[in-house]
């Protein structure tokens, strides 16, 4: 177990303390079955005493040849919940079926036992709204794991796509309802914005689930590529299947699009070192400029200046590609008449005082504004409207190859509602170091604990109780005991926190693939 928290000695921005102040208490409502909803979150564990609960999974590949995927459903209760499932493809519903799970337990749905299409959907709706959804895609590129979205929308986002050296990323349109969905299709460069013609109003049948290969588009050989999905009739479910292939990317992911735009996303990983190249797509589908303010937490004092640049600004209907380590043009610029103003102020010499030594005054050096090395978390803030779309996309050496994993980020909920508690139905098969990020979003002094699911429900793990967490810095937990492993488990802090997992990327892949736990509403 590791207990490893950096230090965060700097406040989040001003435009984030709105965030930050609100009480933990404010519930997320419930969405019933197939009903429209208003301010999406990302996908949470809700209350249970509803009268329904539905999940609407992304799709998973299942054509075989080392591709394939399943849909696990956690009980998170004492009463057996009951529930049915559909299996959508291209071909309309192969699979309608009842399904049981029993109290504290966990069913899987072998999603490629049903069908051979490239893609398969599955939506899950629960008696009574309890228990959580989430599938886990196989490729030989590697598995990824992903929350199922609570709600349908009209419209879906997706900031980084990329298509060099023969990568291939994939829409996934499910359409869950018996109408059909009439929508849009454009997509941004940093160069352009195009809306091709066969896309301006396309349909997506009832009941069924519809591909798009990106280089469709005409957009091939770009380093990123943003994607709207925009319904004029009816509302979707939209999820990306990435493959890497080259450009100093190697792996898979399938996740969930973003339903709508924010004004600030979250990430609770991140780090400098060898071999580490961390990025992040931006995308602005809107008609004016936005201006992005960009926070990293969890560094240490000496680096508080890298949170003083300029912001990040992105062209209206342009994707833009921010990388931590690049000269953003800012005031800061090495050598510049700024960095030299603020060098100049931070050693200014104090007058003499008669009968001092002026050798008794130490001068400060300047803040550096370099990220440091090391682990970091990043918020993403426009300090103004809902604008914008924030994907990281990580690639670490390991074992001789590297593994890349793209992550749409995490968002508050109603009423900036930040949770402290966060489930994870799929955990590692193996033992796993750092397998758990954490970042503690508040200011004070907070305690982690790890529960297991027992058959007489969660009990906390005595190695992984009361992990101390320093205000605004980062918490990694190692997933290595044999009570936790291939375990569901509940995750608590005393303050509010946003929690990624990190899993190996299955068979025999080195790596990582980077998803979210799924918070609680209360």
């Amino acid at each position: 177990m590791s207990r490893r928290a950096l230090p965060a000695l700097i406040l989040v921005l001003v435009g984030l303390v709105g965030m930050v102040v609100v009480g933990r208490d404010a519930p997320v409502r419930e969405t019933p079955f197939f009903a429209e909803t208003g301010g999406a979150w990302m996908p949470a564990v809700g209350v249970s005493g509803s009268l329904t609960g539905s999940w609407f999974c992304p799709g998973v590949p299942t054509s075989g040849e080392g591709a394939g995927g399943s849909v696990v459903v956690s009980n998170r209760d004492a009463a057996q919940i009951v529930g049915r499932y559909l299996v959508l493809t291209e071909d309309g519903a192969v699979v309608d079926q009842a399904f049981t799970v029993g109290p504290w337990t966990q069913t899987t749905i072998e999603v490629d036992a049903f069908t051979s299409a490239p893609f398969a959907s599955v939506v899950v709706e629960i008696e009574g709204g309890g228990g959580i959804v989430e599938q886990i895609a196989e490729h030989p590129l590697g598995d990824s794991v992903a929350a199922c979205s609570n709600e349908t929308s009209p419209n879906w986002y997706v900031a980084d796509g990329y298509t060099l050296e023969g990568s291939v990323e994939t829409l996934i349109l499910t359409n869950p309802f018996d109408e059909p969905v009439v929508a849009s299709l454009r997509f941004s460069t940093e160069a352009r914005e195009a809306q091709p013609g066969q896309f301006g109003g396309f349909t997506v049948p009832p009941r069924s689930v519809r591909t798009i290969e990106i280089a469709e588009l005409g957009a091939r050989d770009e380093p990123i590529i943003s994607v709207a999905v925009e319904a004029t009739a009816g509302r979707l479910v939209v999820g990306r299947a990435q493959e890497y292939n080259g450009g100093g990317r190697f792996g898979f992911d399938v996740s969930l699009a973003a339903p709508e735009l924010r004004d600030q996303w979250w990430f609770a990983d991140g780090e400098r070192g060898d071999g580490i190249t961390e990025t992040f797509s931006l995308y602005n589908p809107t008609d004016d400029e936005v201006e992005v303010q960009v926070f990293f937490g969890g560094i240490p004092l000496s680096s508080s200046a890298v949170n003083e640049q300029d912001p990040v600004v992105i062209p209206p209907r342009r994707a833009v590609i921010f990388d931590p380590l690049a000269d953003r043009g800012n005031t800061f610029v090495e050598g510049g008449p700024a960095a030299e103003e603020a060098a100049a102020d931070a050693t200014v010499e104090p007058e003499a005082e008669e009968g001092i030594d002026d050798e008794e005054f130490v001068d400060f050096q300047a803040a550096s504004t370099e990220l440091p090395q090391g682990p970091h978390s990043t918020v993403f803030s426009t300090l103004a409207q809902p604008s914008i779309v924030v994907e990281r996309v990580l690639t670490r050496p390991s074992e001789g190859s590297i593994a890349t994993s793209v992550l749409l980020g995490a968002t508050n909920g109603v009423n900036a509602f930040v949770a402290n508690t966060w489930h994870m139905g799929v955990g590692p098969e193996t033992a796993t170091e750092e397998a758990i990020v954490i970042y503690n979003i508040d200011q004070v002094e907070a305690f982690v604990t790890v529960s297991v699911i027992g058959p007489d429900g969660p009990s906390a793990v005595p190695s992984l109780a009361d992990l101390e967490l320093a205000p605004g810095a980062i918490l990694t937990v190692d997933l290595v005991d044999d009570d936790v492993i291939g375990r569901e488990l509940i995750v608590t802090s005393t303050s509010r926190v946003f929690m990624e997992r990190s899993l190996p990327r299955g068979g025999d892949l080195p790596g990582r693939s980077s998803s979210w736990l799924l918070p609680a509403a209360l």
